[in-house]
C-alpha cells in the first residue's frame, strides 16, 4: 500500500505567533516566540511553543515556584500531541487532540472551519478562528 501525497508531513519550525484581534496584532508568545511542529507521515503530530524570554524560576525547580512565576510559564507555553487527517490533495484536514498542557483542548477536534494549515512552498500559515474577527496566526517555516 503507497503513502498518499501529505504535504505538511514534516518538522516545522516556528517563526511567529500572534493574535489578529479585528487588525490589532497581539504576540502571545512574546516578540521571538520558539517552537516546532512535527507532522508525521503515519499522522501523528506534536507541537510545543514557548516564550524564551520569560525568567527562569528563582528556585531554579520548576516544582518550587512563585504563583506569578506558574502564571507567566502557563501563560507561555503550549504543547499538543495528537493525529490528524488529510484530504485526496495532501492538504490538512482536521485535528484530533490526544493530549495538551491546556487539559481543555483534550479530547477536541478541530476541522477547516476553526483551523487552518496552508502551505506555500517552505512555509505553513496556521490559522485558529477563535471568534468574528479574531484569530490565532502562526507562521512556521520548513526545518531543513
Amino acid at each position: 500500500m503507497t503513502m498518499k501525497k501529505n504535504n505538511v508531513a514534516g518538522i516545522w519550525r516556528l517563526t511567529s505567533a500572534y493574535i489578529d484581534d479585528h487588525g490589532t496584532r497581539i504576540n502571545v508568545f512574546g516578540f521571538h516566540p520558539s517552537g516546532m511542529l512535527i507532522f508525521t507521515e503515519d499522522l501523528h503530530f506534536i507541537v510545543v511553543i514557548n516564550n524564551p524570554d520569560i525568567p527562569n524560576f528563582v528556585s531554579g525547580d520548576r516544582l518550587v515556584g512563585t504563583t506569578d512565576e506558574y502564571k507567566t510559564a502557563v501563560a507561555n507555553s503550549l504543547g499538543v500531541y495528537g493525529t490528524y487527517t488529510i484530504d485526496e490533495n495532501g492538504d490538512f484536514l482536521e485535528e484530533h487532540v490526544l493530549g495538551s498542557t491546556f487539559q481543555n483542548m483534550n479530547g477536541t477536534s478541530r476541522g477547516r472551519n476553526e483551523l487552518t494549515e496552508k502551505v506555500d512552498g517552505i512555509t505553513m500559515m496556521e490559522t485558529l478562528k477563535i471568534a468574528d474577527g479574531i484569530s490565532l496566526n502562526v507562521v512556521w517555516q520548513r526545518a531543513k
